[in-house]
């Protein structure tokens, strides 16, 4: 079975994909899924179907994220950091896996993926989130 770390990488690249061409395309969200995890359909399924609830969502994330780090809106983010905490903000409010890990987790992507400066930020929104979220799964308006 696929680590849920492994499921998270899929859904950044399929998440990365579609920011870059402004639409959720399933052959395209399930071509990475192939190519990165090919002998696990499960995961391949999983990854796709995540990422296509993250990205319907992605505007309430996107409003979200802009209001905790008006200095540096979504539009302003790098695609990657932009698609790690789109991905991490919905899966803090699912309240299926503990906040601190998905947190870690974040961190680690955007360590692997983004630039020299990446985790820093990302680390420092998710924060704001945990601040601001407390022990809720859905946010606070």
């Amino acid at each position: 079975m696929i680590r849920a770390s492994k499921v998270r990488e899929i859904v950044l690249q399929i998440l990365y994909t579609w920011d870059a061409a402004g639409t959720d395309d399933d052959a395209v969200g399930m071509q990475i899924a192939q190519e990165t995890e090919p002998a696990d359909a499960t995961a391949r399924v999983r990854s796709v179907e995540a990422a296509h609830k993250i990205w319907a969502w992605r505007k309430d994330g996107d409003a979200w994220i802009e209001r905790l780090s008006p200095q540096w809106p979504p539009r302003r983010q790098p695609p990657v950091d932009r698609n790690i905490l789109r991905s991490a903000l919905w899966e803090m409010t699912q309240g299926q896996v503990p906040q601190k890990v998905v947190v870690d987790e974040a961190i680690e992507l955007a360590k692997s993926y983004g630039a020299e400066n990446s985790a820093t930020f990302v680390n420092g929104v998710l924060d704001a989130v945990l601040k601001e979220i407390g022990g809720l799964t859905t946010p606070t308006a």
